[in-house]
C-alpha cells in the first residue's frame, strides 16, 4: 500500500474543515522536544529535583557556624556576651567559643564610688565517645536528603519516559487516524462513483433501477463510517495536544495537526535477555527500590548507634580577667569531664534496630520480585512486538488479495458478467482490509514503544 498515497487524500478531502484552522506539520521529533518543554507534568518533576536539591541544603546547613549575642541591664550592673558554636562534620562533636564582660558599679569609702570590670573567654569542646561517634542524626539526616534527592532524580527521568511514551503513542494514533479518515473517503469516493455508473446504465437501459437505490444506501452507509472516522481524529488530535502544551492558549491548541512521519514497516531484531538485563539495571522503579534500601540501611545504622551508652567528653579552657582600682591578674582554668547517658535495658532502640532489620529483609524480597516481574513485562512485550510484525505481513497480504478481487469483480460487472452487490462487497472488502492494515501497522509501533518503555520504566 502507498503510504503517502493517504495523508494526500486526506489533505485533499479534509482541507475545508482545515481552512477554519492552521494546518501546523508535525514531527514525532518535534511533538517529543514540545513535551519536553511544556508538559506540566515533567515541569513539576522537575521542580521536585529542584526542592530535593534545598533539601539537601537545609540538612548541610546543620554544620553551619552558630553566632549569639546577649546584652542584660540591671540596676547596678550590665553584661554583654558573644559566642559562636561550629558543629563539626566528623566525629558528632563541636567546638564553642564564647567570649562576655560585666560590669557592676561598687562604693568604696576611701576612693569613693567606682566600678568594677570583668571579662572572660571560654573555649570548649565536646566530643562522643561511643554513640554517636560513627553516625548521628545529623549525618543520618544528609544522608537521606541525599538519597531523597536521588529519588526525585530518578522520579524526573521516569516522568520523561513515561510522558514521551504517550506521545509516541498519542503521535501514531493520530497519524492511525489520519489515514483511517483518508481511506473511508476514499470507499466513500469508490461507492459514489459506483453509483454514478448504475445511474448511466439505468438511463441506458442496462441495469434496474433497485441497483440505484443499492448505491444510493451504500453511499450513506460509507458517509456514516467517514463522520465516525473522523471523530476518532478529531479526538487523537486532542489528546495529542493535552501532552504538548502547558495551557490551553497555546496556538497549536486551536490548530489542526498533520503528522509528517509514517510509521516504518519492517523486522527489527529483538535481543530479550539484553533488554531484561538493562531493564533489571535501568529501570526507574528498581532505582527508586534501591534507594529505598539505601535509606533504611541509614536507618539500622542510626538505630544501630541509638544501642550504644552516650559517652561524651567535654573540655573547657577559660581565662577572665577582674579590674578594679588596680589590675588583677589573669586567672586561666581548665577542666575535663564525661557524661554519661545509659538507658537501662534500652529495649525501645533495640526493637527499633530490629524491626528495621526485617524491613531490609523484606525490601530485599520485594526487589528480587520485582526484577523478576521485569523480565516478564520484557518478555510479553518482547512477544507482542514480534506477534505485530506477523500482523502486518498477514494484513498487508489480505489488503493486496483485497485489491485485486476489486479489479476482478469491476472487470467482470463492466463484462456483465458479475452485479453491483458483488461489486459493492468488493469494495466494502477493501476498505476493511485497508483500515485492517492501518491497525496492525499501529499496533506495531504501540508494542515498539512499549518495548522501549519497559526497559526505563514501568510500561
Amino acid at each position: 500500500m502507498n503510504k503517502g498515497l493517504p495523508l494526500f487524500l486526506f489533505t485533499l478531502w479534509a482541507a475545508p474543515a482545515m481552512a477554519q484552522q492552521q494546518a501546523v506539520p508535525l514531527t514525532l521529533a518535534e511533538a517529543e522536544q514540545r513535551a519536553l518543554d511544556k508538559n506540566p507534568t515533567i515541569t513539576s518533576a522537575r521542580l521536585n529535583t529542584e526542592a530535593a536539591t534545598y533539601g539537601v541544603a537545609m540538612a548541610r546547613a546543620a554544620y553551619s557556624p552558630l553566632f549569639t549575642a546577649s546584652l542584660a541591664q540591671q540596676s547596678q550592673a550590665s553584661a554583654v556576651g558573644t559566642g559562636v558554636t561550629q558543629p563539626l562534620p566528623w566525629g558528632g562533636g563541636s567546638i564553642s567559643l564564647d567570649v562576655s564582660g560585666t560590669r557592676r558599679a561598687a562604693f568604696d569609702l576611701l576612693a569613693g564610688d567606682s566600678a568594677a570590670t570583668a571579662s572572660g573567654v571560654t573555649l570548649a569542646v565536646r566530643q562522643p565517645l561511643l554513640g554517636g561517634l560513627r553516625f548521628d542524626a545529623t549525618r543520618a539526616a544528609i544522608v537521606q536528603a541525599g538519597i531523597e534527592s536521588d529519588i526525585a532524580d530518578v522520579g524526573l527521568r521516569q516522568e520523561r519516559a513515561a510522558t514521551l511514551a504517550d506521545v509516541r503513542r498519542a503521535y501514531w494514533k493520530l497519524v492511525f487516524a489520519t489515514d483511517a479518515l483518508a481511506t473511508a473517503r476514499q470507499s466513500e469516493s469508490l461507492a459514489q462513483r459506483q453509483l454514478d455508473e448504475n445511474r448511466r446504465r439505468v438511463d441506458l437501459g442496462t441495469v434496474a433501477a433497485v441497483d440505484i437505490v443499492e448505491g444510493e444506501a451504500e453511499v450513506a452507509a460509507r458517509h456514516q463510517a467517514v463522520v465516525q472516522t473522523d471523530g476518532a481524529w478529531r479526538t487523537a488530535q486532542v489528546a495529542l495536544k493535552e501532552l504538548m502544551v502547558a495551557e490551553a492558549s497555546d496556538p497549536i491548541w486551536s490548530a489542526s495537526i498533520v503528522p509528517s512521519d509514517r510509521p516504518e514497516i519492517g523486522s527489527r531484531a529483538i535481543d530479550v535477555p539484553a533488554a531484561i538485563a538493562r531493564a533489571v539495571a535501568n529501570r526507574s522503579d528498581v532505582q527508586i527500590a534501591r534507594k529505598q534500601r539505601e535509606s533504611t540501611t541509614t536507618s539500622m545504622r542510626l538505630l544501630n548507634e541509638h544501642t550504644k551508652p552516650g559517652v561524651d567528653l567535654i573540655a573547657e579552657y577559660t581565662t577572665s580577667s577582674a579590674l578594679r582600682s588596680t589590675a588583677s591578674p589573669d586567672s586561666p582554668g581548665w577542666s575535663v569531664g564525661l557524661n554519661v547517658t545509659l538507658p537501662i535495658g534500652n529495649t525501645a532502640a533495640k526493637a527499633s534496630l530490629a524491626r528495621t532489620q526485617v524491613q531490609q529483609r523484606q525490601v530485599d524480597v520485594q526487589l528480587q520480585a520485582l526484577e523478576v516481574a521485569i523480565a516478564g513485562q520484557v518478555t510479553r512485550i518482547a512477544e507482542q512486538v514480534r506477534t505485530a510484525e506477523e500482523q502486518i505481513k498477514a494484513a498487508a497480504a489480505a489488503r493486496e488479495l483485497a485489491q485485486r478481487r476489486l479489479a476482478a469483480e469491476e472487470a467482470r460487472r463492466a463484462a456483465g458478467l458479475s452485479t453491483n452487490f458483488l461489486v459493492l462487497q468488493a469494495q466494502r472488502d477493501l476498505a476493511t482490509a485497508q483500515t485492517n492494515e492501518l491497525r496492525a501497522a499501529l499496533d506495531h509501533r504501540t508494542a515498539l514503544v512499549d518495548f522501549e518503555l519497559v526497559q526505563e520504566s514501568p510500561a
